[in-house]
């Protein structure tokens, strides 16, 4: 008993210690904490940048601090050195050493080129050296402060009659908004100008249809879009005066229709034995971009044969396989081989049909399920059957 209570203890004691062990390396990392801000995240080239790694100085201090662009570092704290700082070249980045040190870095007349991934890496000092590295992003705009980002285009892939909204995303700083012009390819067929009253504009293009009401600075909305509008839409941004600095992106949207029901399928008869020319053709459509089909036996690959795309109404497409299969033994193991096509339009649709190849003699008819030897048993049961009425008629 006293030998038990005893290694309690000594396991307590141990749990114990290990405890705050982690504690104690915990505390002095601290390193949970770091993190990375970037002033003005987006800036007008010429301006000053300033960048501040925020993190806890516990009981073992700094071992250094170091700066990246990327993978390249450009700027060192290392309080156990001398100089305690240090300034590595990087192409571009000039750094105020005055305004500089373990906690900040300061880079003067920022340029265009260094828009980019910046990260801080602090190290703390003995026994353990924990590290932590935080990242975060600095974007350089022309003079006007102006970037365009992106041209997002919601669906990206729009069925023919519904609607599309085009979102343009882009930044300014010092300057206010000029002008958003939108183009289908070099047409321009909206226009948003804040100065002006009113604000929007639509100029007349076959086929597209501006929703007003639902168009406005950062986005515009087309009803009803046809095959037609399948191709580059353009957004361009313009920053006001003195600059009247531009910027412009692109995306290209694509108008599809679906089949609108699963495949069909055809063979050559209705049934089959094991050594017969199968052959089959599925259809689909009509749709545009057309169906690609593929037939499978067993869910085992079937060798393509001749395959159609034929025009169909509206400048829709239909689509057609045909194959020719030899039928096995080896087809019939588990049963009628099923037969299926399945069509896909790119990523957008996948659907199938099914059939069952049955043998020639596997229609299910009464004579067939019966045995040799069933007259004769049906025989008796009919009689037995009339004595059991009789018997009961009587006793009735």
């Amino acid at each position: 008993m006293a030998r038990s209570l005893k290694n309690t203890r000594k396991h307590s004691y141990i749990l114990n210690a290990i405890l705050l062990m982690v504690s104690m390396i915990y505390e002095a990392g601290g390193l949970r904490t770091t993190e990375l801000r970037i002033t003005p995240r987006v800036a007008q080239k010429g301006r000053n940048v300033t960048m501040a790694c925020l993190y806890q100085n516990h009981d073992y201090g700094v071992y250094s601090v170091k700066w990246y662009k990327g993978a390249q570092e450009f700027y060192r704290y290392s309080p156990l050195e001398y100089p305690n700082t240090r300034v590595l070249p990087v192409n571009g980045i000039k750094i105020d050493r005055l305004r500089s040190n373990e906690t900040h870095v300061v880079l003067l007349h920022v340029g265009v080129a260094l828009s980019g991934n910046y990260s801080c890496e602090v190290i703390q000092n003995a026994p353990s050296y924990p590290h932590s590295l935080s990242t975060a992003r600095l974007d350089v705009v022309g003079v006007g402060g102006l970037r365009a980002i992106e041209l997002r285009i919601s669906p990206p892939v729009v069925q023919r009659g519904s609607d599309a909204t085009l979102a343009c995303l882009y930044e300014l700083t010092d300057a206010p908004l000029y002008s958003v012009k939108w183009y289908r390819g070099r047409h321009e067929f909206y226009r948003y100008s804040p100065t002006e009253t009113p604000a929007t504009k639509i100029f007349p293009f076959a086929g597209i249809n501006v929703d007003l009401a639902r168009s406005n600075q950062s986005q515009v909305v087309l009803t009803r879009v046809s095959f037609g509008l399948s191709g580059n839409f353009s957004c361009e941004v313009t920053a006001d005066a003195p600059s009247f600095a531009t910027s412009i992106v692109s995306n290209t949207m694509e108008v599809v229709v679906l089949p609108p029901s699963s495949p069909s399928i055809q063979t050559s008869q209705h049934y089959y034995t094991p050594g017969d020319i199968m052959r089959a053709n599925c259809s689909a459509g009509p749709s545009r971009p057309p169906a690609e089909l593929s037939f499978f036996i067993n869910d085992s690959p079937v060798t393509p044969g001749m395959y159609q795309v034929n025009p169909a109404e509206e400048g829709l497409f239909r689509s057609e396989l045909y194959v020719q299969v030899q039928l096995w033994p080896a087809h019939y193991e588990r049963g009628a081989p099923i037969l299926r096509c399945e069509a896909r339009v790119a990523d957008l649709y996948r659907d199938d049909s099914v059939v069952a190849l049955y043998f020639t003699n596997s229609d299910p008819k009464i004579e067939r399920v019966t045995s040799p030897g069933s007259a004769t048993k049906l025989h008796v049961c009919q009689l037995l059957f009339v004595s059991i009425v009789i018997v009961w008629a009587n006793n009735k």
